[in-house]
């Protein structure tokens, strides 16, 4: 038994070892980038094979935390990189995914903040909305973020969205029926 125990740390320390670099965990850009690629493939498989992924299962939960890790630690290395706002939005879809909103939404805000001038920014700031108005039902947060994307990106195709968005849920219950009889909000 103190064999098997022994052999299993030193098994333990040898992958560890093999796993970092003067540079870090898993060294250079291109390993990283190509450990995250390797990641999300088999994560993507995953998804291939089961529609209805059970976010629970160890191997799923294997899966998503590598994910989760891998695209903070290329954030954190490589801030600069167009890669990086990418990266922290499927960082934050994998929190949504695994039930997480409210981290979910901290890392969309954190796109926002962090890359306004990027393409990524406005998406992030309708997905911060969506994700108040229905994961968390927090309709006054979901307006501020809708009205935050239409003043700021107005030119976006996301701000088109947010103000349709942001229409439904300032309707009352009886202007919606109506709405919804008329052919929606255009009058169509």
């Amino acid at each position: 038994m103190r064999f098997q125990l022994a052999a299993a740390w030193a098994l333990c320390i040898l992958v560890t070892a093999g796993c970092t670099s003067p540079k870090g965990p898993s060294g250079s850009k291109s390993a990283r980038l190509a450990d995250i690629e390797t990641s999300e493939q088999a994560f993507r498989k995953m998804l291939e094979q089961d529609a209805d992924l059970d976010w629970m299962a160890p191997e799923v939960q294997d899966a998503v935390h590598g994910l989760l890790r891998q695209y903070a630690e290329y954030a954190n290395h490589f801030r600069g990189d167009s890669l990086t706002p990418a990266y922290l939005m499927r960082r934050a879809d994998l929190l949504q995914g695994k039930g997480a909103p409210e981290e979910a939404v901290r890392q969309w805000i954190d796109v926002a903040e962090g890359f306004p001038r990027s393409a990524w920014a406005p998406q992030a700031i309708f997905r911060v909305g969506f994700a108040r108005e229905t994961a968390l039902s927090d309709t006054l947060g979901a307006l501020k973020a809708y009205s935050e994307l239409t003043q700021v990106y107005p030119e976006s195709p996301w701000a088109e969205q947010a103000g349709l968005a942001a229409q439904w849920l300032t309707f009352e219950e009886g202007q919606v029926a109506g709405a919804l009889e008329d052919g929606g909000l255009s009058g169509h």
